[in-house]
């Protein structure tokens, strides 16, 4: 939970607003993509990090996706977009 809060609160700091969700989406998505792979490695210490991998991997997905649905991707897309040169023809 706190690493959920640390890297909102670094993300409301640093992006734009309208950009914050969407990112903080996309984050939480690859945190649960990096969880779930400590998950499938096999551990030699312990194997019931296992299941609190998979856990973890199932709480940043659900984060993820709840971002993503609160979340607009048009600032996204146009912040990404790039400008395109004006033309003179109606000037």
């Amino acid at each position: 939970m706190a690493v959920l809060v640390v890297a909102l609160t670094v993300f409301v700091l640093v992006l734009p607003h309208s950009v914050v969700l969407p990112v903080f989406s996309l984050w939480a998505l690859s945190a649960a993509v990096c969880a779930a792979l400590l998950a499938v490695v096999p551990l030699r210490t312990k194997p019931s990090y296992a299941g609190a991998a998979w856990d973890m991997a199932g709480a940043f997905t659900l984060v993820g996706c709840a971002a993503a649905i609160l979340g607009e991707i048009e600032p996204i897309i146009e912040t990404i977009r790039p400008l395109e040169p004006r033309s003179k023809m109606n000037d």
